[in-house]
């Protein structure tokens, strides 16, 4: 089987010198071969508690209901729960379907962020927050540590970082107190 794999990669990938683009029929079998190796069903137990621990790190992330010591025991990825910028305040999240690759469950959310913050690359020790409402579709890793802990990794980490004195907010009249009335309203407004 693996054999097969490789060798329907190994003809795209012959295809491809000659005029660049694989036929049409070659590059179905290659993407049909992907999707085989990559996603599979899960059971029900599984997706159950990957769904909670989602869960439970999104709404550990959320602005209103925030807590940094949740957030850090439901990851496991290797940062000591360090902060990456920019990163972004997460105002609400809704979940979408999963998927298992391998031992790992693919989990995603629509999130709702209302800023971003970063280094200001102008002044040492000092950030940058733009206040904005902005909508993606993203993606974590849920994985299993032991057989009694699940963790969340690889994904987006969420949360205001820093000191507000030493932030400046964008657009002009912004702060941390009407970015958090802005997170606060949002969660509200959804179910």
């Amino acid at each position: 089987m693996h054999f097969g794999k490789h060798l329907v990669w190994c003809l795209a990938l012959c295809a491809c010198r000659g005029d660049r683009r694989p036929s049409t029929a070659l590059t179905a079998d290659v993407a049909a071969s992907r999707g085989a190796m990559t996603t599979r069903p899960v059971d029900s137990a599984t997706l159950t508690t990957a769904t909670h621990v989602l869960r439970q790190f999104l709404q550990a992330s959320r602005e209103s209901t925030l807590n940094a010591t949740a957030v850090d025991t439901l990851s496991a990825c290797g940062d000591s729960g360090q902060s990456y910028f920019p990163t972004t305040v997460l105002a609400a999240y809704t979940l979408l379907p999963f998927e298992s690759r391998g031992d790992t469950i693919v989990g995603r959310a629509e999130v709702v962020s209302v800023a971003e913050q970063d280094i200001d690359r102008r002044t040492p020790n000092h950030f940058v927050a733009r206040q904005r409402v902005r909508n993606d579709v993203l993606e974590w890793d849920v994985i299993r540590v032991d057989d009694a802990h699940w963790a969340v990794c690889n994904g987006l980490r969420f949360g205001y970082r820093g000191v507000d004195s030493l932030t400046t907010w964008r657009p002009d009249g912004a702060s941390y107190t009407s970015m958090h009335a802005l997170a606060d309203s949002i969660a509200k407004s959804r179910p």
